[in-house]
């Protein structure tokens, strides 16, 4: 998916949906830039709609939710990600040319401020019942995302090829909190299906792989997620409050915010990953992504 020239701008994804008849649609996915420079999407453009425009979805006077044009662009921060979803930020398609077939693709160019042009062929496909696209509840296939294929094996590039963790952080814990818990975006660019089988940090006693599910009596409900957590080869797994986390139980003293951990993550395939996770406050919407707020937090 990448030019020649670029060698940061590594994984996007995205989602082109269309209810039967309807003159408009919408692209998603995750915009993810995993180099030291911020870039911003500043276009897009698509043989298939008349115009296609970066829009987001605000609430408006009245609680009524509003969708309106993003002046500047989506960022794309440096060793970050930014999550398009319905509801939020989207990639809109007025006026289309031809119906959007599920299970068929949509050619469309990306332009980024510094990375240029990305060319892409996203799949299409119907939108949940609900209306709405859960992002990190679980592991999200990206089918490639229409990225170029320099090879069968492996279709990234070779600087890319690796399982990242990208825009980790942790959630802050003050004096006698005994938990707290790790976000971030898992991103598997290795060509092989992989799992997050276990995590260690050293400022805490136990470190456990936890969901946030639905239970009974519409009551959310924290366990441990049996086997791992999938990362399929070219998908992601988003960690966030609410959904997919690593848990940190028995701390061994406070995570003020602006603190770091170190953390070891063990993956049944790539194996051990050494970083350093930041502590920060979490957003009050929900979880900082990429410099967007992503709710459910």
């Amino acid at each position: 998916m990448l030019r020649p020239a670029t060698s940061y701008l590594c994984s996007t994804a995205g989602r082109g949906p269309q209810v039967e008849g309807a003159p408009n649609s919408a692209a998603y996915g995750v915009l993810v830039n995993l180099g030291a420079e911020d870039d911003t999407l500043i276009a897009a453009s698509t043989e298939a709609a008349e115009a296609v425009e970066l829009h987001e979805m605000k609430m408006g006077d009245g609680d009524v939710m509003m969708m309106r044009p993003v002046e500047g662009g989506f960022a794309a921060p440096a060793n970050g990600f930014t999550v398009l979803e319905p509801g939020g930020l989207h990639i809109m398609l007025i006026n289309l040319t031809a119906p959007l077939v599920a299970g068929e693709e949509l050619a469309i160019t990306l332009t980024f401020e510094h990375a240029g042009e990305v060319e892409l062929s996203l799949p299409i496909r119907e939108m949940p019942a609900e209306g709405a696209m859960e992002m990190g509840s679980e592991p999200m296939d990206m089918d490639h995302g229409g990225m170029a294929m320099p090879n069968v094996e492996n279709p990234w590039p070779e600087a890319c090829r690796a399982v990242h963790v990208v825009d980790p952080w942790v959630r802050p814990a003050g004096p006698g909190q005994p938990t707290s818990a790790a976000y971030g975006l898992l991103l598997n660019l290795t060509g092989v299906d992989d799992v997050l089988v276990a995590a260690a940090a050293g400022v805490s006693e136990v470190v456990e792989l936890h969901e946030m599910t639905m239970g009974e009596g519409d009551v959310m409900m924290m366990r441990p997620v049996e086997g791992g957590i999938a990362v399929s080869a070219g998908g992601l797994a988003i960690l966030k409050p609410g959904g997919l986390h690593i848990m940190m139980i028995g701390l061994t003293g406070e995570l003020a915010a602006g603190a770091e951990v170190d953390f070891t993550l063990t993956f049944a395939e790539f194996g051990e990953v050494a970083l350093t996770f930041p502590v920060r406050e979490p957003m009050a919407q929900g979880m900082e992504m990429g410099g967007h707020s992503m709710g459910g937090g």
